[in-house]
């Protein structure tokens, strides 16, 4: 009996006198997808496969199926099949991502997209609601930047539909981003740092905090990310060198560094004293203590603690909220510091491990770096940080 959703026929196998039943399904259209082999030799079996197949869901049949309906699950770190693939390949995709994959998605892609069927989309309606985003809604708009981290979510779903065979081809193909025009990020200058890491004014400028001080100092002489900074722990702190083996997650607590960039970056003298020093007068000294502790020994100082005492410092030295913020100096400033610094006088594969940087020639090529390496970055970080 003919099942509504497929045809079995069988074929030649390559043993002699054997067959395989391959299965041809059909969508609600009545079209044709392309025939698959169902390794069964027995016609019960293959329909059995057939219909597991089916009822997984692994096979589309229903041409009219919305977007609302494949978006159910997109993005949602135990559903997302997409995320469960790429793991399973051994990429890398963190929970943070999917998050805001996720967000884009809810506020921004939905709401359009939500009851269109999926091959009705088409590249029109993409390009519409691209600069749809960027139309003023209740005195807001979205920047040129999110309005293509939205456009990015949604081609990746849809490139993924076509592997599935949902869509033959994708209305996001032709559809170019928008032009960003992004705020640049100014850094402070080598007269500015020196002022804010000078011994005798930590009581001044830094309220006696050594924490902040070292916390900031850190970031500065070595280009660490704030959630690196936040995760480091004592076991990890060496004489000449820190080990960078996890980033702290507001949402999800320890993971592994942006990227997997697990990496050993040298400290000049002054970072090294005032981390050893730390963790003299620490109540939690274990090596899996966090240099940097918050209300207890189980996570680490809170980010906007961290943030908000850097602009207070800020204005200490004379850098008033009006001037930082046309600036556009963060904490994330700190390694856009060193990236400048740095640029020109070491070699640029050096450069990219110690930041934990990465593009596809520089990842294949400089993995094996030892400390000893680092003789050179440690007499400029002593230039500076003295």
């Amino acid at each position: 009996m003919a099942h509504k959703y497929f045809h079995l026929h069988k074929r030649p196998s390559r043993k002699k006198g054997k067959y395989i039943y391959y299965v041809q399904f059909y969508n609600d259209d009545g079209k044709r997808l392309s025939a698959k082999s169902t390794g069964q030799i027995s016609k019960a079996a293959a329909e059995n496969w057939a219909r597991d197949q089916l009822e997984k869901g692994l096979v589309f049949i229903k041409s009219s199926r919305l977007f609302s309906d494949y978006a159910q699950n997109w993005w949602i770190w135990d559903k997302c099949e997409y995320i469960k693939r790429r793991l399973a390949r051994g990429r890398s995709i963190s929970r943070d991502y999917a998050d805001t994959m996720r967000s884009y998605l809810t506020w921004h892609v939905l709401p359009y997209f939500s009851n269109i069927k999926l091959h009705k989309i088409t590249p029109k309606m993409v390009e519409d609601w691209l600069f749809s985003l960027r139309e003023k809604k209740a005195n807001k708009s979205l920047s040129a930047s999110t309005a293509n981290c939205c456009l990015k979510t949604l081609k990746i779903m849809l490139n993924e539909a076509i592997r599935q065979e949902y869509i033959s081809t994708s209305p996001c193909m032709k559809i170019e981003p928008l032009v960003e025009n992004p705020k640049e990020r100014n850094i402070l200058s080598i007269d500015e740092v020196r002022k804010l890491f000078r011994d005798n004014m930590i009581d001044q400028i830094w309220y006696g905090d050594l924490f902040q001080f070292t916390v900031n100092l850190l970031a500065a002489s070595t280009g660490m990310r704030l959630g690196e900074c936040q995760a480091l722990k004592v076991g990890k702190v060496h004489k000449e060198y820190v080990s960078v083996h996890y980033r702290w997650s507001q949402k999800y607590g320890l993971k592994p560094p942006k990227g997997n960039s697990c990496r050993d970056i040298p400290i000049p003298r002054k970072t090294s004293r005032y981390l050893q020093n730390l963790i003299g007068i620490s109540p939690y000294q274990e090596p899996e203590d966090f240099i940097f502790f918050g209300k207890d020994r189980s996570i680490p100082m809170y980010h906007k603690r961290i943030r908000n005492m850097l602009y207070t410092v800020l204005e200490n030295i004379g850098i008033l909220p009006e001037e930082r913020e046309n600036r556009n100096i963060t904490f994330h400033s700190w390694r856009h510091f060193f990236n400048t610094f740095f640029r020109g006088r070491i070699h640029d594969s050096k450069l990219q491990r110690l930041t934990g940087h990465k593009t596809i020639e520089m990842t294949e090529h400089y993995t094996n770096f030892r400390i000893e390496d680092f003789r050179d970055v440690m007499k400029i970080q002593e230039e500076y940080f003295r």
